[in-house]
């Protein structure tokens, strides 16, 4: 009787054993579809997430391009003195924050591309040299501004109103100091200013550029490089010469002559422009920081997906070695 039991007891265990197993390769090929699925939905949304990046980025670009544009075209009239000129600065001063936002985006992209063996070197490299793409135009935008900045011209400092008297015995006409003068002086100081700070912001980035440079070439040369990580170091230290050049062009744009612009703004004008220009830079800003967000949640979606494809590979293999039916397939 308690041999029955005992054989009963072992025949009942192996049931299980046998309907456990049967059990977890079903579910283990079923996690293989659902996770799947899984990769799929996560890489639609990280698909529009880069979408929506491209449109706002796109439209950003648009908004500081013709703001650009606009001011560009326009000078200081007699009655707007300054006012033009304070409004490019205004907005020469917005544009460095802008490179300096893409540059610390930048700094933590190659941070970690450094700290994370396993990144998605491919896709954040695509993302560097957007940054530099985007650092390359708002530095073109200043350099713009800067070369609309009228310099000064041969203006007759005094002008008379055609009154003459003679005082004992001395010939005397009525004179003033032209107010035209007055305002070539104003754009003068105003244009020498801007460019003497442009030079200066130029001279320092081309030092500081080539240091990068000479780091890059080290870089390159490291022993132990996988190929990947060679490539990545190639491209860092080609982008970094290009900047280079491109500096060093634009250093020689902001010490030529300046291209007066044609049209001349009221103070009215003036004062509006400098209404616009506020409302744009707030817009743009915000614009900005959404587009940063966005992009920091694609970073972490690419990585969540890379994690997801690795598990499945995972799933894959074992099931390759272990189920019954993955081996007829073979």
């Amino acid at each position: 009787m308690k041999n029955c039991l005992c054989l009963l007891l072992v025949g009942t265990c192996l049931g299980f054993a046998q309907e456990s197993a049967t059990v977890d390769l079903a579910a283990r090929r079923e996690s293989v579809v659902t996770l799947k699925q899984r990769i799929d939905a996560r890489q639609k949304r990280l698909d529009e997430v880069a979408g929506e990046i491209r449109d706002r980025s796109a439209k950003t670009d648009k908004k500081i391009e013709d703001l650009v544009k606009m001011l560009s075209g326009l000078k200081d009239s007699q009655d707007s003195k300054r006012r033009i000129s304070d409004v490019k600065g205004e907005a020469a001063a917005g544009l460095k924050r802008l490179v300096e936002i893409y540059r610390t985006e930048r700094r933590n992209t190659l941070a970690r591309l450094a700290k994370d063996p396993a990144a998605e070197k491919e896709a954040l490299s695509t993302d560097l040299a957007a940054m530099d793409k985007l650092a390359e135009k708002r530095i073109a935008d200043i350099v713009e501004l800067v070369k609309s900045m009228p310099g000064g011209t041969d203006v007759q400092k005094y002008e008379n109103d055609g009154d003459t008297y003679y005082d004992n015995g001395t010939y005397y006409e009525n004179s003033r100091i032209s107010e035209a003068w007055r305002q070539n002086r104003r754009d003068k100081v105003e244009t020498e200013k801007a460019r003497r700070e442009a030079q200066q912001a130029l001279e320092k980035a081309i030092a500081d550029l080539s240091g990068r440079r000479d780091t890059a070439k080290n870089a390159v040369n490291a022993a132990g490089l996988s190929d990947a990580e060679k490539e990545i170091r190639q491209q860092e230290l080609a982008n970094v010469e290009g900047m280079l050049q491109q500096r060093k062009a634009q250093l020689v744009e902001v010490s030529r002559p300046a291209l007066t612009p044609e049209e001349s703004a009221s103070k009215n004008e003036a004062d509006d422009l400098k209404s616009l220009l506020a409302e744009a830079r707030s817009d743009i800003g915000s614009d900005v920081r959404k587009t940063l967000t966005l992009y920091r949640e694609a970073v972490v979606e690419r990585e969540n997906i890379r994690d997801l494809r690795e598990n499945l590979a995972a799933r894959e293999k074992w099931l390759q070695e272990n189920d019954p039916e993955a081996k007829k397939d073979k």
